[in-house]
């Protein structure tokens, strides 16, 4: 399995006990869940994952978890998380003969320049053993720029870059970086139709952890050329994301997790900074996964 992505990559959450810590057979379950869906990929410990509030040994147990069960038959793609330079480089040795079929990293120190910026990635991406991915979340770390990206996407071991954000222009703008040794996505769930017409190949959304199979079917009705249809899911998922009752937590964590609890897939808990979903929230997402004709609902 190599690096190169293509097709539908949820941001997955991570699985936890009651205690917030990795749930094994959570993992396993959902990584089967989400493979059988049809999924192209698996973005593993990223914003979606909790990423923040999971320490190292727990970041181990994760991904060695989520790589044994996906077994070859999609990518793996493991974040670093807020780690230094010798942290994230033992972690992934940590990880022996589990490792992912790539890193990705958001870079967290908010003050470096943009040649600090270029350093770090450029050691971090020589002393990883898999191609690393850039990670562009602006509203968790620095911003990765397109002079940023430009220069980095000529190291070989870096293989391309997420674009988190909701700005078209400018993921327009990145999106024209992309070349066969180099490959960018957008993501969101709300912006997979303008994404794919701006020619993506692979779009990433913590929404197709719940229900990869709507995301999936816009995939479809796009590459079938019916525009009309395709553009009418993107309008009913729009809404559907637009009813769920939030947490407050800043990820949508306990509201997924809450969601694939309701399939059978995992249990609904989360990290200890973390809250889950109360009765009244959970009545109102029923009702709002009953009102969208989830069969499962």
């Amino acid at each position: 399995m190599t690096a190169h992505l293509k097709g539908l990559i949820p941001n997955t959450v991570t699985p936890m006990n009651e205690q917030g810590r990795p749930d094994a057979t959570g993992i396993r379950n959902l990584t089967e869940f989400l493979i059988n869906s049809g999924v192209g990929g698996l973005w593993v410990l990223g914003s979606a994952g909790e990423d923040v509030h999971v320490g190292l040994n727990d970041r181990i147990q994760v991904v060695k978890e989520t790589v044994r069960a996906a077994a070859g038959r999609v990518p793996v793609i493991a974040g670093i998380g807020p780690s230094c330079l010798t942290d994230a480089l033992w972690y992934a040795e940590a990880l022996g003969q589990d490792q992912p079929d790539a890193y990705h990293s958001l870079p967290y120190d908010l003050k470096m320049d943009d040649a600090t910026l270029v350093r770090h990635m450029t050691r971090l991406a020589e002393g990883l053993p898999r191609p690393l991915w850039l990670y562009h979340n602006p509203k968790r770390g620095k911003a990765i720029s397109i002079p940023v990206a430009r220069e980095l996407r000529e190291h070989p071991k870096i293989a391309g870059l997420k674009m988190g954000g909701y700005n078209l222009s400018e993921l327009w703008s990145v999106m024209g970086l992309a070349r066969d040794d180099f490959q960018v996505s957008g993501a969101g769930g709300g912006q997979m139709f303008p994404l794919l017409a701006m020619g993506a190949t692979i779009h990433m959304t913590s929404d197709a952890n719940c229900y990869p199979e709507i995301f999936l079917e816009l995939w479809r009705l796009f590459d079938s050329g019916d525009l009309d249809a395709a553009r009418a899911m993107q309008r009913r998922i729009n809404a559907l994301s637009a009813a769920i009752p939030r947490t407050g937590n800043g990820e949508y964590a306990a509201e997924e997790k809450y969601i694939l609890s309701r399939r059978g897939v995992i249990q609904p808990h989360v990290n200890p900074s973390y809250r889950t979903l109360n009765s009244t929230e959970q009545s109102v997402l029923d009702k709002v996964l009953k009102d969208f004709g989830f069969p499962w609902a």
